[in-house]
């Protein structure tokens, strides 16, 4: 399509779909701060407690989260497939705002109260993680989903950094006594809470959902709007004649009326679902949580044994995660394929895992009495560098593609169904990971590391032999032909490059016979 028009408008749609991931990525990165002040720890009155039941208590509050994550995936599919796109935004934001609200009104200090306010919180998260991606990819013309779609990822670790800092500042700045050190880092979810839901008031709804609940005129509008251009111009009435293609071939096969069952019966709909699965459980298995849970410790016997020093080179660990996020939304990603991405990915966090586990098998642990312990070496300074390189390395490929091409895969009259299989999946690993790293750590120390860098090979392999190239590739039947030619012969010459220059592809001059152009062995 051509940019007559101004993306100032698709721009802000995805700004405000986007606040998802802050959603996200505040709720876990304050979350550890204010769980040690002292304020909260008297007001809950976990002070008293001894270690093992002050552990169990900081742990459920963490893990409900958690729970609430994946509980609220299932049910936001139904409001992203059925109630439009919008409202599912609305929805996740409206429960998000409650629970912060349940638990900023706790004044009789019960945990159980807070942790009901954080299942809330968690069961909107959840359902934003289904829908942001969804809405995005369906806005966005091919030449900008890989860099709107970014911003989810962007979101999520800009918002992660910024809680980190607020219970640190809020450690700083206020007295231990003043509830106040624990309240202003809660009520500061408020913020993108707040404003997703004042946002979705203002953006269109999805026009390819609408076109599939066949309100055409509906759809025309959303585009104009979306493109910022007027209903009669070419290029509006080029992507709804599209649109209109699209839905009516889904009438035609009967796609709304079939069960979703039936639906997996397509092989292609089961191979696209293989892939979505496996990148989720590949994002989560090659190791970042078991880096964002041990890193202090990590950071700590390479010799900054001072706890200001490794609560600095912790927060410095997050600058790296925005650098990264934001430089692939802004320049990798529109450098080198999705596949490159990945495999470079799953290369480089490999590679650093190995070091990483050679230098910490060497290093002392931390709190032995021994003067060696606290004394910096060239292993501590080098495995200080691997989680640096490991988390940029993840932060340009597998920390937003595994979103990214979830989100563009699925056909649309099931891709709320798919992506809850998938977010779902995400959630699940998340949860297993989060349990079992600290158990590998404690039982089997640095091996841990060695074990993370074996899941990154595997990665590796997963994404050589099964992930196609989507980079640059409408969603609707350009899609659907990349995966239902999978596994069968070429049965044309005729080749169309696909990148990010392409643009929406001419419907008449789609080749079937794409091995040459995605790079993938069919």
């Amino acid at each position: 399509m051509a940019n007559e028009g101004s993306y100032r408008n698709l721009y802000l749609a995805a700004v405000v779909a986007c606040l998802t991931g802050a959603l996200f990525g505040y709720s876990v990165g304050f979350i550890g701060g204010i769980l040690v002040l002292p304020s909260f720890l008297h007001h809950f009155r976990l002070d008293s407690l001894p270690p093992d039941s002050l552990a169990s208590a900081t742990s459920g509050t963490v893990t409900i989260w958690l729970v609430g994550a994946l509980i609220g995936v299932p049910l936001g599919m139904p409001v992203c497939s059925r109630w439009r796109r919008r409202r599912c935004l609305s929805f996740c934001s409206t429960l998000y705002v409650l629970g912060t609200a349940l638990q900023m009104v706790n004044v009789n200090g019960s945990l159980r109260v807070f942790d009901a306010g954080r299942l809330l919180n968690g069961v909107g998260v959840g359902a934003g993680t289904l829908v942001s991606p969804v809405y995005i990819s369906e806005i966005s013309p091919p030449s900008e989903r890989g860099m709107l779609l970014s911003g989810y990822q962007t979101a999520v670790q800009l918002a992660a950094l910024a809680g980190f800092w607020a219970a640190f500042a809020a450690h700083s700045i206020l007295s231990n006594s003043s509830a106040l050190q624990w309240q202003i880092p809660v009520a500061v979810q408020l913020l993108p809470g707040v404003l997703l839901l004042l946002g979705t008031i203002i953006i269109s709804e999805s026009p390819k959902f609408l076109a599939e609940k066949g309100l055409l005129l509906s759809a025309e509008d959303a585009l104009s709007w979306l493109r910022a251009l007027p209903k009669e111009h070419p290029d509006v009435l080029e992507e709804v004649e599209e649109l209109r293609e699209d839905s009516q071939a889904l009438e035609m096969l009967d796609a709304p009326e079939r069960s979703f069952f039936r639906e997996l019966r397509d092989r292609s709909v089961r191979r696209r679902l293989s892939v979505g699965v496996g990148l989720m459980i590949a994002q989560n298995m090659v190791g970042l949580n078991a880096l964002n849970y041990y890193a202090p410790t990590i950071f700590m016997s390479a010799g900054f044994t001072s706890v200001s020093s490794s609560l600095f080179l912790t927060g410095l660990f997050g600058v790296i995660k925005v650098l990264s996020a934001t430089s692939f939304m802004f320049v990798f990603v529109r450098l080198r394929s999705n596949r490159f991405w990945l495999q470079f990915g799953s290369v480089v966090c490999g590679i650093s895992m190995l070091v990483l586990t050679y230098c910490v098998r060497r290093m002392p642990a931390p709190g032995r009495h021994n003067p060696e312990a606290s004394k910096l070496t060239a292993d501590g300074i080098v495995s200080v560098l691997m989680v640096y390189i490991f988390a940029f390395a993840f932060g340009i490929s597998l920390g937003p593609l595994s979103w990214n091409i979830c989100s563009e895969i699925f056909p649309s009259h099931i891709k709320a169904k798919c992506c809850a299989i998938t977010t779902c999946v995400q959630w699940l690993f998340q949860i297993v990971v989060a349990g079992v790293t600290p158990h590998l750590l404690a039982s089997i120390g640095w091996a841990t590391y060695l074990l993370y860098a074996g899941c990154c090979a595997v990665s590796l392999v997963w994404v050589l032999f099964y992930v196609p190239e989507t980079k640059g590739v409408p969603l609707g039947r350009a899609m659907d032909d990349l995966f239902s030619q999978l596994g069968k012969a070429p049965q044309a010459e005729c080749i169309e490059e696909v990148d990010e220059t392409t643009g929406l592809l001419s419907r008449r001059q789609r080749s079937i016979g794409r091995r040459d152009s995605i790079g993938f062995p069919v």
